[in-house]
């Protein structure tokens, strides 16, 4: 059985660049760009992770591991940050996310991440650009 991936990021073009890698990996994967939209999916949906950007307006990445560690303790939860001094990621750990990403990552780092989460782990594949520099392609050849 695929395992149900929710991707929370208020950045529309990475979270669909992570949804799309994550797909093409085999994952089932479940995009929102909201804290607030997130919480209403833990009530319906049970994830086996969540990877949720921490700096969003609203209801920010903190709020949505501790809802979701609140409804679905056993889920998986990777924060993600371009802040990545030690007190972002000491809070993060204290708070209960069991990995941090600090973006901009790799596809290979973001898939090394999940399936370490998962007890999937994955080889890594080195010489890949950041996920945000497949983006900013994506938009540049829009």
């Amino acid at each position: 059985m695929k395992k149900h991936i929710l991707v929370v990021d208020d950045d529309i073009i990475l979270g669909e660049m992570i949804s799309r890698c994550l797909t093409a990996n085999g994952y089932t994967v479940t995009t929102t760009n909201s804290g607030e939209e997130a919480f209403s999916f833990f009530t319906i949906h049970h994830f086996d992770l969540v990877l949720c950007d921490i700096h969003m307006d609203g209801r920010d990445g903190f709020a949505v591991l501790a809802a979701c560690k609140g409804i679905h303790p056993g889920t998986k939860v990777i924060l993600c940050s371009g802040d990545v001094v030690y007190k972002t990621i000491s809070m993060a750990f204290k708070c209960g996310a069991d990995s941090f990403l600090a973006k901009p990552f790799l596809p290979s780092e973001l898939l090394h991440q999940v399936g370490r989460c998962l007890g999937q782990e994955r080889q890594e594949l080195p010489g890949q650009l950041p996920l945000q520099a497949h983006a900013a392609q994506v938009v540049g050849t829009v």
